[in-house]
């Protein structure tokens, strides 16, 4: 196969996807015909420290690496040397996928075309128990005693790869490997250039759809903006249509997680008001604990319906949760029931204990010092709110993302270096950009707090 040029790649890496995967172990071997040539064998600095199992199966050790070069050090290397290849590999697809997570947080898009000797072997070698590389190599006669040894793996991988080849005398399925399926056209109309689409990185952010004019018409976020702008135009509803219609140009933001790019997304929802964004810009209804002053001078804690409005106070996205504050606080600050909300005048009332009223409804009690009660509970209700952050990742390596809320309301984000130790509030509120908070992002943090409680970081 004179026409192309193959790059056996082996690597030893840990961790689990959809997190990165970090390489200690990298081998390159050409193949030219019946020749292979190593070009390029390296330890590779993690720049953390390596799980037990990586020491029992390789030897490595945390000593060794760290006089290794990193990843960034040796990037242009591994570039040149797999230019104009076929990357070659057992199971290449995951292997390309560790060699994107790399190259990932060093900013670059990498990807090439791929054969994975495992699959090749089911069609050259049909009849085959099993096509795990050591059986292969056992039955094959191929030199293989260690497996995880990476230099007998990468020999292994590039003799039965020749091997192969040879039985593959018309490149029929070599072929058919490289030259994928056809893949869906993306539809782009006339008043699109399609340069913007082309050249959107699969990354997460934000994307903003644009008229002729400049003006923003719509904005999204993605896990990877580009396959879903592209999703834009595989659709043909009405609404989709016309938004595509309606687009001349397409810009983007990267943030680094998903959580950022929802949260900047309802930003520039508010901030923007795009025409063809609607959910967003729906009046959505919270509830606020307010305080009231009857004729006698009582202070009332009663639940407030209404449209979400910004304030710095804490809101319920449902009655029921804010029902259940009201509880905590009649119990704690031993608050009347009636003058909370909690029992009506008949007496109907609610299954928890009250023997702490002191008889403000009955008169016993003077309104200055029952308001006093009032006023440490609403205190306690805008104080008692953790105050904390959440670390994710940040739009490169060299930096991590945060998000800051303070006494329960959400303040906004901000980038900083992975090397910033974080000890309190003022640490991060410099690198704060501060960001409204509303319903929609009330919503997002809630629910991340909730199914990712292990992230949240509480301030002092």
């Amino acid at each position: 196969m004179p026409d192309k040029n193959f790059a056996v790649i082996s690597m030893t890496v840990f961790g689990k996807k959809p997190n990165p995967l970090r390489i200690v172990q990298l081998e390159i071997q050409k193949v030219n015909g019946d020749h292979g040539t190593k070009t390029f064998s390296s330890y590779i600095n993690p720049e953390q420290r390596i799980p037990f199992y990586i020491e029992q199966r390789t030897g490595l050790t945390d000593e060794i690496l760290l006089k290794s070069p990193t990843f960034r050090e040796v990037s242009e290397t591994i570039l040149l040397e797999l230019e104009d290849c076929i990357l070659v590999g057992h199971n290449v697809s995951f292997l390309h996928f560790a060699l994107q997570s790399e190259f990932k947080y060093l900013g670059h898009l990498f990807k090439m075309p791929q054969i994975c000797t495992q699959r090749l072997s089911k069609k050259l070698l049909p009849h085959m128990v099993n096509y795990e590389l050591p059986y292969l190599c056992n039955v094959l006669n191929i030199p293989f005693f260690d497996r995880f040894d990476i230099h007998e793996e990468n020999d292994a991988v590039t003799t039965l790869f020749q091997r192969l080849l040879r039985l593959d005398e018309d490149d029929n399925y070599i072929d058919t490997f490289l030259f994928q399926k056809n893949k869906k056209e993306v539809f782009v109309p006339k008043s699109t250039a399609y340069k913007y689409v082309e050249h959107l990185p699969p990354l997460p952010g934000v994307y903003k759809f644009q008229d002729i004019h400049g003006e923003v018409i719509y904005v999204g976020k993605a896990k990877n903006i580009k396959k879903r702008v592209q999703s834009h135009f595989y659709n043909s509803s009405e609404k989709e249509l016309q938004l595509c219609t309606s687009t001349h140009s397409i810009d983007f933001e990267l943030t680094g997680s998903e959580l950022l790019a929802l949260l900047r997304e309802a930003d520039l929802i508010q901030k923007l008001d795009p025409e063809l964004n609607y959910i967003q810009k729906k009046a959505y209804i919270t509830y606020h604990i307010v305080p009231q002053k009857d004729k006698k001078g009582v202070l009332r804690l009663r639940i407030e319906r209404r449209p979400y409005q910004h304030t710095p106070t804490e809101i319920f996205l449902k009655r029921g949760d804010a029902i259940n504050r009201l509880i905590e606080l009649t119990e704690k600050f031993n608050l009347c029931p009636t003058a909370t909300g909690l029992t009506s005048k008949l007496g109907k009332c609610l299954p928890i204990s009250y023997s702490a009223c002191k008889g403000i409804c009955k008169g016993l009690e003077e309104p200055s010092v029952y308001n006093a009660r009032v006023s440490q509970a609403l205190d306690f209700l805008n104080r008692e709110n953790e105050n904390y952050a959440i670390f994710e990742k940040g739009r490169a390596r060299s930096e991590r993302s945060f998000v800051l809320v303070l006494h329960g309301v959400y303040q906004g984000f901000g980038f900083l270096d992975p090397s910033m130790a974080i000890a309190s509030i003022q640490d991060l509120e410099g690198l704060l950009m501060p960001k409204r908070h509303t319903y929609h992002t009330a919503k997002i943090v809630m629910a991340y707090r909730k199914k990712n409680p292990h992230k949240i970081t509480y301030l002092n």
